[in-house]
């Protein structure tokens, strides 16, 4: 990779995790070259910043295919109505209106300012995620991305040991009992629903080989086997550890960027901001995975 001429100028954003790809038109069909090219960098920074990038659902949707498979989310009230891949990350309705803050629908959407891994309550989570930001603001609404490379290789040899072998159970239910206001309503929305699943702890990247740190705190309901007291304060510790600043790239959104993660190995939140009053409207598709987590 190193020794290829790239066409596209590429400018790291942060020392572990995030590059910025300039000179790239993501409604132009790439070529198979292309695609390995940003594959390649792709699995070297984690996280892919494609600056104004005008595409419609359509284009956002076929640029998803050419990394496989699309996801249908299971919440229901955020798919778009005319593109179900489209995973509608807005406090916005499709109306233009935004959502009264009573509704459910806007207090799941807040649940995204908590750390998470997209999908980490499936059996077979997602490999990652192409994010268009369409009406964006600078007074909050910042996402952070954490890399789970770094966190997991800076544990000392007795921690990776310790956490050696460990399952931690996720369930998309869980996400619910994060809001006080959701979990107490009857009505919490409509939702495909997805049995609890057991993840490694530790997981291995299936291209790269690196292992890492597979940490979605809205989703983590215990730690197999592990008193509940004891399994939440490892996590918690983990989770302390994971998002310190050295490795969280922080991304100021403006419009029409696109931001591409690989959710094996990174972990992101959004930073809280007004959303009673201030528009943010984001389109999402998700990377079906390809295999379950692998243990180290």
């Amino acid at each position: 990779m190193e020794s290829l001429k790239l066409p596209w100028r590429v400018t790291s954003r942060h020392p572990l995790i995030g590059a910025e790809i300039h000179g790239i038109d993501l409604r132009s069909p790439l070529d198979a070259r292309s695609i390995d090219w940003l594959q390649a960098l792709w699995m070297k920074h984690l996280v892919l910043i494609f600056p104004k990038q005008t595409i419609s659902d359509a284009e956002h949707i076929a640029f998803g295919r050419r990394f496989g498979e699309l996801e249908i989310h299971p919440s229901i009230s955020h798919r778009s109505s005319t593109n179900q891949e489209i995973y509608r990350v807005s406090n916005v309705d499709e109306d233009g209106n935004i959502i009264e803050a009573k509704a459910s629908a806007w207090q799941y959407l807040n649940l995204s300012w908590l750390w998470h891994t997209d999908s980490s309550f499936r059996q077979i989570p997602s490999k990652g995620s192409i994010l268009h930001g369409i009406e964006t603001t600078t007074e909050g609404g910042h996402t952070r991305f954490a890399n789970m490379y770094a966190a997991y290789e800076d544990l000392s040899v007795e921690k990776k040991q310790a956490l050696e072998g460990l399952m931690v159970i996720h369930d998309h239910d869980f996400i619910l009992k994060q809001s006080k206001e959701l979990s107490a309503r009857v009505d919490k929305g409509s939702y495909v629903h997805l049995p609890p699943v057991r993840h490694p702890l530790i997981q291995r990247h299936p291209i790269t080989g690196r292992l890492s740190l597979f940490l979605s705190p809205h989703t983590m309901v215990c730690i197999e086997g592990m008193r509940e007291e004891d399994g939440r304060k490892l996590l918690d510790e983990l989770i302390s550890h994971a998002i310190q600043p050295k490795y969280v790239y922080r991304h100021i959104w403006r419009d029409h960027d696109v931001i591409m993660w690989d959710n094996r190995c990174t972990m992101h939140s959004v930073e809280p901001f007004d959303n009673s009053t201030i528009r943010r409207i984001m389109h999402r598709v998700t990377l079906v995975g390809e295999g379950a987590p692998v243990a180290a």
